[in-house]
């Protein structure tokens, strides 16, 4: 039997997991203190949900809503999305982002952005799937 999927707002109590999920995903050796410290900081930048498979912290995303001066809605942005990979193709990607998307509706948000690479075709079917659209184009600058 397949155990029940949970998705819910991450507290500063998943620190650990989230910091050993960011490891795997991003190589980011960030400690779950300093999470902890970033998730607890009253201007709560981003928002952490988390996925759990029978308690064990599966997969999370971010999502980042913040107010604009030039606009009267916010700005929503899916800034991380991830799922450990025995995980995949269950539908939690897929929960992970609607749990975002109705966190940056709560907060006024109209629309959401997010990004991938150009050859994740994986990720690229999944919001296409889900109604995303390629929008405009985005460029980098290292500044140190």
């Amino acid at each position: 039997m397949e155990s029940e999927t949970t998705i819910s707002l991450a507290s500063i109590h998943d620190a650990p997991a989230i910091a050993t999920l960011n490891l795997i995903f991003n190589e980011a050796t960030d400690p779950a203190e300093a999470i902890a410290a970033r998730m607890s900081d009253p201007a709560g930048v981003e928002t952490v949900v988390l996925a759990k498979v029978a308690d064990k912290a599966v997969g999370f995303a971010l999502v980042r809503v913040t107010p604009s001066v030039l606009y009267s809605t916010p700005h929503a942005e899916l800034t991380e999305l991830y799922v450990m990979e025995k995980f995949r193709q269950r539908g939690i990607a897929s929960g992970l982002i609607a749990f975002a998307e109705q966190i940056a509706v709560q907060k006024g948000a109209r629309s959401i952005l997010v990004q991938t690479g150009d050859d994740n075709a994986p990720a690229l079917a999944l919001y296409k799937k889900l109604g995303y659209e390629e929008y405009d184009l985005t460029l980098k600058k290292t500044l140190f």
